[in-house]
């Protein structure tokens, strides 16, 4: 019997790798904020550093930007 030669990755394939991934490099990180930062914590990475910012108030503003 034949080997069937293994099919390339679909884009939705290679998306929801990439996803997995990336949350799992995530993961450590999230759980820092949650334990030690609040809600209103963001985290910003880059390839050189990581820089926590804190929002002290947040207004949700509904319209187009025209």
């Amino acid at each position: 019997m034949e080997e069937k030669e293994k099919e390339p990755c679909t884009n939705k394939e290679k998306i929801r790798i990439m996803q997995n991934e990336l949350a799992e490099a995530a993961r450590p990180l999230v759980e820092y904020i949650r334990k030690r930062q609040t809600p209103m914590t963001t985290a910003i990475v880059t390839g050189a550093d990581v820089k926590l910012v804190a929002t002290e108030t947040h207004v949700a503003i509904d319209g187009e930007w025209n």
